[in-house]
């Protein structure tokens, strides 16, 4: 009777390993469970139309468009990182002295840190290059003829998404999308 008893609590353990249903060993030295980080993503295509004044150069009208992809993660305790991916469209300029007519291209990555209380918008000036034609040896200069602005919620949600011509002074011409 007794083999009877060992060969049958031997078949349930084997059953109840391979369902899983087993409770390990915890070591004394384990960590709490890790808090699920959350992500947020967003791309937005918009509009540029604005003038681009640099300093020790000519004002440059610039009409095109910028498509900016948002990514935010979480942070264990708040906060988290932005991560903001900016891509010139056809982008073109016309200077307002010479009336030369400059092409702008690029794309731009940028990391920015958020607060778990976020001090919105965070703002950041992608980097994109400048041609200026008809002169093809003259190399492209970089330049960021643009602001993109982004705010967000203290989870991480993207509230809005902004783009504006920088026109040398705070006010511009703003393209943007709110969700």
């Amino acid at each position: 009777m007794r083999g009877r008893l060992v060969t049958a609590a031997t078949k349930t353990s084997i059953v109840l390993a391979l369902l899983g249903l087993t409770t390990p060993a915890v070591p004394a030295t384990a960590q709490p469970a890790q808090v699920a980080q959350l992500v947020h993503a967003r791309t937005v295509l918009l509009p540029l139309n604005g003038t681009f004044d640099e300093e020790d150069a000519e004002p440059i009208d610039i009409t095109g468009s910028i498509r900016v992809t948002v990514v935010t993660r979480t942070a264990q305790g708040g906060g988290g990182t932005a991560r903001i991916v900016s891509n010139l469209g056809r982008t073109i300029g016309i200077g307002e002295d010479t009336g030369a007519r400059y092409r702008f291209t690029g794309a731009d990555i940028d990391t920015v840190a958020y607060p778990p209380d976020p001090i919105t918008p965070l703002t950041i000036r992608p980097t994109f290059l400048k041609f200026w034609p008809p002169d093809p040896i003259v190399p492209p200069n970089p330049i960021q003829p643009v602001e993109v602005n982004v705010t967000l919620a203290a989870n991480g949600t993207i509230n809005s998404i902004t783009a504006e011509v920088d026109d040398g002074d705070s006010g511009g011409d703003i393209a943007s999308t709110k969700s």
